[in-house]
């Protein structure tokens, strides 16, 4: 990973910021996209001033996605990777019966989850 530029999605916690940081560990450039600003930042700041950025970045909204790329290729001249790795959980809990499924919950849910790969 030695001069390679990654965009991790979901970058600010979880598998996202771990890759994040062991991508820095191992020579990196990250540029961390995420809706969790004040988390984004202190990673940044945390794992590497300089190898890691922060970029508020929603995945359901593709001209966001496109920012993270052109701030990783503006900064760091390339993008090797992309990590799509966003996510969200919808309502803890078992299931509704599927009568109940909120429609708009699912339509949230599928829109990060999914969709947002894709974006």
């Amino acid at each position: 990973m030695a001069g390679k530029v990654a965009v991790i999605t979901g970058g600010a916690s979880g598998i996202g910021k771990a890759t994040a940081a062991e991508f820095v560990r191992i020579g990196a450039k990250v540029v961390i996209a995420d809706v969790q600003d004040d988390l984004g930042h202190a990673v940044a700041a945390e794992i590497g001033p300089g190898a890691a950025c922060y970029t508020r970045c929603d995945v359901t909204d593709e001209a966001q996605v496109a920012a993270a790329v052109d701030l990783a290729v503006t900064r760091h001249g390339q993008l090797d990777v992309m990590f799509n790795n966003a996510g969200i959980g919808g309502n803890p809990g078992l299931p509704p019966p599927l009568a109940a499924v909120d429609l708009a919950e699912f339509d949230r849910v599928m829109a990060t989850n999914a969709w947002g790969v894709l974006a």
